[in-house]
């Protein structure tokens, strides 16, 4: 027993070297930016490291082999009374038939970070054989002290690379299926963990992520444990080590789809059709079979995460007291952190289904993620968005954009969904009706990504327009100029949609708004970094709609622009005691005008000779910051003539000196 707790101590020096090399790589690529202090403590954690990393890695070639052994001794350890029969009659690697019982608590004690380690190690190999006399071996049973003279026993058909590798992948997801179906309630929460991480260090390569793929049975009955384990234990570690192995599969299912479905675009001689072909869950008819469903599976497990962390998004809540505070909730650290991966997995399913598929599990998918938006947009003094709602937005912006919502077989179903979920969002956010605690810059960007992301037809419906339309309005006449910034940006972006169909309307209701607001910051003038913040959007996006214009409206744009960044000129007494934001507005405006002016002579001609106020202001600001100009250069030059002088000047005058 003591070589198998030697094999442990191996195993967690080799797991803590991965851990560690993994987090110091990114530092050290960003090693020469680092002061030299903390560059030299840094550079000599790396060495350190890799030099420890060296040190297992000359012995893993044995240590692997050795591993694999103790895990077969567990798994055949592991198996009910009645399966006694199939136990080696020699024993096992490291026990023999007499000592069969006291070696199983020490098995037991040290088979998961063995099983982590040896993950990792097929990890790092990509599950290539680098030992030439691995395909012609069995799993990887090397002669150890306690088969001597069972030699016999090591004689087996000859194994195919293929066969090898199917072998150590059933071995490790075997050990880890048998342990988490079931944990006893002494088990670990480090030996639960430990198990999770090797079954994502498995999945994380390409030929475990097939085989799991190609087998859907499997996928199902591993997603089922997950759920199983996630509703059981209250570990926020535990549950996020779930989530990743989750996504891992969710991520072997997508490349088996798209595997299909490149193969038989290419089979048929399609390759440059838009069409997609009819693969995915739920095929033509879009049936999803509980029980047989990954993509139903992975629904039931995220809507666990997500009602765990926010209540409200169960039905049956609706009309209980829990499920009617009507305000945003602000989750813990950890709950952002089941939230944002369940968001993560909720969007890839999409592409997991077949275009009929899709149909089927849309609504709740948008349900999912408006519900979170809803419930968890919080208003903040600094206009950021937390991390759950960015990943809310992020989750709302893959869905509307998918390629399902263009395929023929789906488009239909998925405009009219699509509507019903920007219905939702507007009805859920109307500050014209109601007060809202909701954040103003997080539901005005779910309604800028459908308006950037979606087809026409579901954003183009009059009366989402119209709402649409309405909530811009409300937002840029707002007093708050963080929550105008982020406005304006994003009506930037509506504005230059390339369909005229959705930005047009956008375009007439709103740009004597932003007009009126920027003719306001004559008598109004900022007096804080976010308000001239406010302001420079707002003539940004005049500008965006000057170049935006038909030759024949751009001239009643420009005459609009130029008289607004002229009223931000001072005259010079006002110049010298004005706040800073108030010079910058200044040099902004000014700036802008000899810009803008030689772009359009007649325009800019004409308007001064119908004002001669305004004339006059321009020429007083040009002239000031002519003067202002040559008065820095001059102030240069006698500096550098000061520098030019000696150091040290004669008191005695030695002009007329003579010699002798």
């Amino acid at each position: 027993m003591e070589i198998v707790a030697v094999l442990k101590a191996w195993a967690e020096v080799y797991i803590v070297t991965v851990e560690r090399q993994k987090l110091y790589m990114p530092r050290q690529r960003q090693f020469f930016k680092i002061e030299s202090s903390a560059a030299e403590v840094s550079q000599d954690a790396v060495t350190a490291v890799d030099g420890l990393l060296g040190l297992v890695q000359a012995e893993l070639g044995t240590l692997s082999k050795l591993w694999l052994s103790v895990l077969q001794d567990h798994a055949l350890l592991t198996l009910p009374p009645e399966y006694n029969s199939q136990l080696p009659a020699g024993g096992g690697s490291f026990y023999t038939s007499e000592t069969i019982e006291s070696a199983r608590p020490h098995y037991c004690n040290s088979w998961a970070p063995i099983l982590q380690a040896t993950a990792l190690w097929l990890n790092s190999t990509d599950f290539v054989l680098i030992d030439p006399d691995e395909d012609t071996s069995s799993l990887s049973r090397p002669v150890t002290p306690t088969m001597l003279g069972h030699e016999s026993t090591l004689t087996n058909a000859v194994k195919s690379p293929e066969d090898v590798n199917s072998d150590r992948f059933h071995l490790i997801l075997g050990i880890s299926v048998e342990f988490l179906c079931s944990p006893r309630p002494d088990a670990s929460m480090e030996s639960i963990i430990a198990c999770l991480r090797a079954l994502h260090s498995l999945l994380d390569v390409v030929w475990p992520r097939y085989k799991i793929g190609s087998d859907q049975e499997l996928g199902v009955e591993l997603l089922n444990v997950l759920h199983r384990l996630i509703v059981t234990r209250e570990s926020p570690l535990i549950q996020l080590a779930a989530i990743d192995v989750v996504e891992q599969i969710i991520r072997a299912a997508q490349e088996h789809v798209k595997e299909k479905r490149r193969s038989a675009a290419v089979d048929d001689g399609a390759a440059e059709k838009e069409t997609l072909p009819e693969f995915g869950e739920g095929s033509d008819t879009g049936g999803l079979v509980p029980g047989k469903s990954l993509v139903f599976a992975t629904l039931e497990l995220t809507l666990s995460i997500l009602v765990r962390q926010i209540p409200q998004l169960n039905l049956k809540l609706v009309d209980s007291p829990l499920g009617s505070s009507g305000k945003p909730q602000v989750l813990s650290e950890d709950g952002s952190k089941l939230v944002v991966a369940a968001l993560r997995i909720l969007s890839e399913l999409i592409t997991v289904c077949s275009p009929t598929g899709s149909v089927s599990i849309l609504p709740t998918v948008l349900y999912l993620i408006t519900g979170v938006l809803k419930e968890t947009a919080v208003r903040r003094l600094d206009g950021c968005i937390s991390s759950t709602v960015n990943a809310a937005l992020q989750a709302l912006k893959v869905v509307v954009s998918s390629p399902m919502a263009r395929a023929e077989k789906s488009q239909v179903a998925w405009t009219r969904l699509l509507r019903s979920a920007l219905a939702t969002i507007l009805e859920y956010w109307n500050p014209e009706l109601n007060h809202s605690d909701l954040d103003e810059v997080s539901m005005l960007t779910a309604i800028s990504i459908f308006l950037m992301s979606a087809n026409p037809e579901v954003t183009c419906v009059q009366c989402l327009e119209k709402e649409c339309i309405n909530r811009f309005k409300v937002i840029l006449s707002c007093k708050n100029p963080v929550i105008q910034t982020h406005c304006c940006r994003l009506l930037q972006s509506v504005i230059q949609h390339p369909n005229k169909a959705v930005s047009t309307p956008y375009i007439h209701s709103l740009t004597i708004l932003v007009v009126d607001r920027l003719r306001e910051v004559e008598k109004e003038k900022p007096t804080t970094g976010t308000e001239l913040q406010a302001v420079l959007e707002g003539v940004k996006t005049l500008e965006t709609l000057v170049s935006l214009a038909e030759e024949q409206n751009r001239i009643y744009l420009v005459a609009m622009l130029l008289p607004i960044l002229i009223s931000f000129l001072l005259d010079e007494n006002a110049r010298t005691s004005a706040p800073n934001p108030v010079k910058s507005l200044h040099e902004f405006g000014l700036q802008n005008l000899m810009r803008i002016g030689p772009q359009y002579p007649a325009i800019f001609q004409k308007l001064m000779g119908m004002s001669p106020a305004m004339k006059a202001r321009l020429e007083g600001a040009v002239k000031g910051n002519q003067e202002s100009f040559e008065a820095k250069k001059t102030a240069g030059q006698s500096k550098c003539s000061g520098k030019n002088s000696p150091s040290i000047q004669l008191k005695t005058d030695f002009s007329n000196f003579q010699e002798l």
